[in-house]
């Protein structure tokens, strides 16, 4: 080395040549850097010059190791996110629409590792980088001393972490290999070093994806007065954040996120917290786009994350410091019909912070309208999402259940923020825990909105009787599930009317149970102690159980835990049986078929809260926690009687000794009011449901409806008439029903009159009365198909009305369903071509009523006729109109005889694959109506003569299923029926 120069150095010409060209290349690779960089998003500081560049990812190996669980190690969790998105709006030349990403997290690690795991599906990375930050420990204290450090937001400690000019004096973390676990939809790091435990590293990404249709970050594209729009939104529950920006998506890893998203000048932006920043960005092509940065989040779960892009309007509020705004097309914003969200947000927002007792941790709320959606709504912090017809009402729909559906919707959804967004199932075997806790708590919600709902009542009508119903056999399912059940099929599975309904009536009966007061104590307190973070059932138990220790009033046979896990386990429901002549209380698995002999099932023992009364008066509750037990108290002297499950609290059904049904028959003629109304309502549903499958007569069931004359309550009337009137269960044969027209039309023409009354008067009186709305079509159609003379007066009259004025429809929509269907059946051709005429100038929903109103003529020539333009129409329209024709007695020999003639046509016209579906469709409801057997061959020549012979044994399979149901069923019930009513159909005059 020779010595150092005192006055400059020396180039020689060679050596200036190459220095030049040398610096000349650097220049350019400059530029061309620079040309990247405009298109790349940001970083919020720059990725180490070691990160690993990955043009082409590494293949997936064989080798076993901890990819192959489908739950992330416990060993790195994330406590913040910097996450940037740039979607594009516009398809790319193999019609994409693309979108770049840029993702930074600070993760923690727990445990030694030279793996890092997470979640990643269908994107494609550029850079991956991984740096360590420094000791958690040391960089806590230093955060305390600054007084920044939020013991509830864990993540925001490290905020300052993201900042550009904030210096890192950690290093690089060598990286190995990285490559995708496809099964279980991981993004794998090999490190060349472990990662320390106590350690806080850096994670930094970039990738690529595409804009889906449905899930994850989709498009959806619309009219807004006509102007054609598209709109980007995410739906990442359960588990599409993956989808959208690598991450650990697991519920319980927790963590804060500053979210940064690019876009059109031209569009507005929103995510969970309100936006704080916007900016400018230059693209490679000189075009301008607007860059708006979000505030940092609480600590919440990925699935919850949630962007939009639209160019939506709004309207807004401001509610204890929240603002609230709810977003939709700028027309449907422009009509006003965002009105009806915005007036009952804030009002429920606060009332669930005063029931709880915690406030709501955000400083804003956006209510989200969007063209499409695959579920109703998504409870996104910050930003729900729905779809438009369940956040938007038109108040000119007066008569419909549209508003009830927008108030319970939007209710169940703020529940979400408490339940789901503020405290999180650990996992997604207790998803109960958000979706039963928010399915009961918007209960509380649209009774708190509508003084007029009974919670107790809409309930039992709305929730307990359909999960009733479809809680047996083999179709029944728990509310939790075991992690290694889960696993055999996907988060997915979870999300079910029994996570929902069921999870909502065990939520229902713990508070009753506990007795509301202690119950919203109890509720409270979780909220406040498991705030921002996860927990599961035991959580919930043991809590609760805290409460209950800690006073006199409630005593329970044993420990929450216990009771609650004889409820969550187990699927089905149980049935309870007294004896009121031995005081004998038995419990067992409800069942609606004797294949339902599943062991597991059968064996086991519900831990049953029973509460009662005896003739009217409520008594002690008793607790039934064996297979049966004796309780003296509940045996009756000869004029007493016995209800259990008062308002229907409990998730069972019950049955009783002969003597007690016909002492509640009695009693229900002598002063119905007595008996609760829910009571009522249940009664009449159990003992009906009770006949059908073999555990009482019909009889016991028809008794209770003698009073009938007396009822006031739509709901019981409902009741009555679903099961009176079924088609799958019909309990009206040729054979019985004059005598059922004689006992049904002497029972139901008062309530039917006030109804009437009303009609004529001024319904719009009834236009915010929901259980008239959803209930009232059914009155109706029973009075008129049953003959109620003034009843096929008053459709003629409405109808007629609405001839004479067809620019507007003047029949209610809750009514217009039967209005029509028997104005056109006692009418005739006029009537028939104005409902023709109005098909074509109708929307969506008022076309799918004339097709059935249309069905209901009893001319065969009209029939023939309408079958003839259904085939002219979508098939989906074809298929409605064929099932509405045969739901007509006269509809369905002509449907029959027009089915033989035109099998082939119908073939060329839907091709093969939709004829076989109608077919699977249409048959079985032909051989349920197939009388002898002749009838059914004729059905099975034509199975045999059109369908091809690899889906031909299905087909009869099913039809013979079904005929020999209806025929087992007809025998069953014939004699009996017409054997009480021959009894009890008394003389009337109607």
């Amino acid at each position: 080395m020779g010595p150092k120069s005192s006055s400059g150095f020396y180039l020689s010409r060679t050596s200036a040549v190459l220095l030049t060209l040398l610096l000349a290349a650097l220049i350019l690779v400059v530029i061309i850097l620079g040309a990247l960089y405009a298109r790349t998003p940001q970083r919020s500081h720059h990725i180490c010059d070691t990160s690993t560049s990955l043009e082409n990812i590494a293949e997936p190996t064989d080798r076993p190791g901890i990819w192959n669980n489908l739950r992330l190690p416990h060993n790195l969790v994330p406590l913040h996110y910097d996450l940037e998105l740039w979607p594009r709006m516009e398809e790319d030349e193999e019609g994409n629409y693309p979108f770049s990403g840029q993702v930074n997290i600070t993760i923690s690690c727990v445990e030694d590792t030279d793996v890092v795991l997470l979640h990643s599906i269908q994107l494609n990375f550029s850079d991956v980088g991984l740096r360590l930050l420094g000791n958690k420990t040391i960089m806590y204290q230093s955060m305390e001393k600054d007084g920044k450090h939020n013991a509830l937001q864990e993540g925001r400690a490290y905020k300052r972490l993201q900042d550009p000019t904030y210096d890192i004096h950690g290093g690089n973390v060598s990286i190995n290999n990285v490559w995708t676990f496809e099964d279980h939809s991981y993004v794998v790091l090999e490190l060349n070093e472990r990662l320390v435990a106590g350690n806080l590293y850096l994670l930094e990404l970039n990738y690529t994806g595409f804009i889906r249709q449905n899930t994850a970050l989709f498009i959806t594209h619309y009219k807004d007065f006509n102007i054609d729009k598209a709109v980007v939104a995410s739906l990442l529950e359960p588990e599409y954040a993956r989808a959208v920006y690598p991450c650990f998506d697991e519920p319980a890893l927790k963590a804060t996120f500053k979210i940064r998203l690019v876009h059109n000048s031209s569009y507005v932006a929103l995510s969970n917290m309100p936006a704080v920043a916007v900016s400018e960005r230059e693209d490679i092509d000189g075009s301008i786009w607007t860059v708006t940065t979000f505030d940092t989040t609480p600590k919440m779960s990925t699935y919850i994350t949630a962007f939009v892009i639209c160019d939506f309007d709004y309207v807004n509020i401001t509610e204890r410091g929240n603002e609230i705004r709810v977003w939709a097309r700028k027309e449907v914003v422009q009509k006003g019909f965002a009105s009806l969200a915005l007036s009952i947000a804030g009002p429920l927002l606060s009332y669930m912070e005063d029931l709880f007792n915690v406030s709501y941790p955000l400083q804003k709320t956006d209510f989200v309208a969007l063209p499409d959606l695959d579920v109703e709504a998504m409870e996104n912090w910050g930003l729900i999402t729905f779809i438009e017809e369940a956040l938007i009402y038109d108040p000119r729909q007066k008569s419909s259940n549209s508003k009830f559906r927008t108030s319970l919707i939007v209710s169940h959804e703020i529940a979400h923020q408490w339940f789901g967004n503020l405290v999180t199932m650990k996992w997604w075997t207790d998803l109960w825990l958000n979706e039963g806790f928010a399915t009961y708590m918007e209960y509380f919600g649209i009774t708190f909105l509508d003084s007029k709902l009974e919670l107790n009542e809409l309930f039992t009508m709305h929730n307990l009787q359909p999960i009733f119903e479809r809680d047996v056999g083999a179709h029944a399912k728990t509310v939790s599930m075991k992690e290694e059940e889960l696993y055999e099929a996907d988060s997915s599975h979870m999300f079910n009317e029994f996570t929902y309904d069921k999870g909502s009536a065990l939520v229902r009966m713990l508070s009753s149970f506990l007795t509301e007061k202690l119950f919203i104590k109890g509720i409270s307190s979780y909220l406040k102690t498991f705030s921002f973070s996860n927990v599961d059932q035991d959580d919930l138990w043991n809590h609760l159980q805290m409460f209950i220790d800690h006073q006199d009033e409630v005593r329970l046979p044993t420990t929450l835990r216990h009771i609650m896990q004889s409820w969550t386990w187990q699927r089905g429901i149980p049935l309870l049986t007294l004896d009121t002549t031995t005081g004998e209380l038995a419990e067992e698995l409800f069942k609606t078929d004797n294949t339902d002999n599943i062991t597991s099932d059968s064996n086991h023992t519900w831990i049953v809260p029973v509460t009662w009364m005896k003739n009217g008066t409520k008594q002690i509750s008793l607790w039934l926690d064996s297979k049966s037990k004796v309780f003296p108290v509940l045996t009756t002297a000869a004029d007493e009687w016995i209800v259990l499950n008062i308002n229907v609290t409990g998730y069972y059904r019950t049955n009783y000794n002969k003597e007690n049904w016909n002492r509640l028959a009695k009693q229900l003629e002598a002063n119905p009011k007595v008996v609760p109304t829910v009571n009522r309502i249940q009664l009449i549903e159990d003992a009906f449901i009770l006949a059908r499958y073999g555990y009482t007569d019909h009889g016991t069931a028809l008794s209770l409806t003698k009073y009938l004359e007396k009822e006031e309550e739509i709901n019981v009337w409902y009741t009555v008439l679903k099961h009176v009137t079924s088609s799958d269960y019909p309990l009206i044969t040729y054979t019985n029903f004059p005598l059922f027209k004689k006992y049904i039309l002497k029972r139901i023409s008062p309530i039917y009159q006030r109804f009437a009354n009303s009609i004529r008067r001024n319904f719009d009186e009834a236009a915010d009365d929901y259980f008239i709305q959803v209930h009232i079509e059914l009155i109706l159609k029973t009075a008129c198909s049953f003959g109620l003379q003034d009843c096929l007066q008053l459709a003629h009259q409405l109808y007629a009305t609405w001839m004479k004025n067809c620019s507007g429809n003047v029949i209610p929509e809750s009514i217009r369903n039967p209005i029509c269907c028997y104005a056109i059946a006692n009418g005739g051709e006029k009537e028939w071509e104005f409902a023709w005429k109005m098909v074509n100038k109708s929307e969506e929903i008022e076309r799918d009523l004339l097709f059935y109103a249309l069905s209901c003529t009893k001319e065969p020539w009209l029939l023939h006729r309408y079958l003839e333009y259904s085939l002219e129409m979508y098939k989906s329209s074809a298929f409605t109109i064929f099932l509405d024709v045969i739901k007509n007695e006269i509809g369905r020999h002509i449907a029959w005889e027009f089915l033989k003639e035109n099998w082939q046509r119908i073939h060329d016209i839907f091709g093969p694959r939709d004829t076989v579906d109608f077919y699977t469709v249409l048959l079985p409801t032909f051989a349920s109506k197939a009388a002898s057997d002749l009838q059914f061959q004729e059905i099975q020549l034509f199975i045999n003569t059109t369908i091809n012979e690899n889906q031909r044994e299905r087909i009869l399979e099913q039809v013979e299923n079904k005929w020999r149901k209806s025929l087992g069923w007809t025998s069953k019930i014939n004699d009996e029926i017409l054997t009480w009513l021959q009894r009890n159909a008394d003389e009337a005059e109607i």
